[in-house]
């Protein structure tokens, strides 16, 4: 009788800990992780919405982070530092300290042309190559418009939201932690002055005002564009009370 006792009491421990471990499993944000390349400038994918997105390295250093975005899930890490090929990358989607998801990334070297072998020509057949692909990927980019919901990536928790409306016009605002915090362009006629394919200048007057200003942009592909200076080059630009940052911005709508 004591030995039936004692195997019931073992069968409803059993039953609790089974409880506990799928509860747990079921808490565990998701993480999907798009390829990263040698050439890549930051780590994008689509996380549980919200969470803290951190980038390590194989010594498990953080290298970057950001946050999943709150309505979407979408985000982009922007990377500060040199990738080789088949470095691993350890990205986590983090709740809290015992709620997280990570996978291992191999940094890809994106598919090239083979060079000839003759050393007379090798450069000169290298040059061509990057010129080639360059133009190749500058071609691919068609956008005649930038209508749209932007949103940029995380700088210490602050979020850029802009918006390009055939309607309302160039509206732009700061979020922090996904709360709003500050509109940073109103109701803005704007015009766009192309360049090239890939760079755009942006001339806006904001409702009320009877000043112009203007921005530049540069379009990596037709749903990313970063914020570049007269001479196309990337800068770090503060908004509002958020810290100079080296700003990319995603198309979410």
């Amino acid at each position: 009788m004591k030995k039936f006792k004692f195997i019931a009491f073992i069968a409803v421990l059993a039953s609790l800990f089974i409880g506990v471990s799928f509860k747990a499993s079921a808490s565990s944000p998701s993480l999907s992780v798009n390829n990263v390349y040698t050439t890549s400038s930051s780590v994008t994918g689509t996380a549980t919405k919200g969470v803290s997105i951190i980038v390590r390295n194989a010594s498990k250093k953080t290298i970057a982070s950001s946050t999943a975005d709150s309505q979407t899930g979408k985000f982009s890490v922007d990377l500060h530092t040199n990738l080789k090929a088949n470095q691993k990358l350890y990205v986590y989607a983090r709740k809290s300290s015992t709620s997280y998801f990570y996978r291992i990334v191999n940094v890809k070297t994106p598919t090239t042309s083979k060079a000839t072998t003759s050393s007379n020509s090798s450069k000169t057949t290298t040059s061509s190559t990057t010129a080639s692909n360059s133009s190749k990927s500058s071609s691919k980019i068609s956008i005649n418009e930038p209508t749209g919901k932007w949103y940029s990536g995380n700088n210490n928790g602050y979020r850029v939201v802009t918006t390009f409306s055939q309607s309302t016009g160039l509206n732009q605002a700061l979020y922090k932690n996904g709360k709003f915090q500050k509109k940073l362009i109103n109701y803005a006629t704007y015009k766009v002055t192309t360049y090239s394919k890939t760079f755009w200048g942006i001339t806006y007057r904001q409702r009320g005002q009877k000043t112009y200003q203007r921005f530049y942009l540069r379009f990596t592909d037709n749903t990313h564009f970063i914020l570049v200076n007269k001479a196309n080059k990337a800068v770090k630009v503060k908004f509002g009370v958020a810290p100079y940052h080296y700003y990319k911005f995603v198309l979410v709508k």
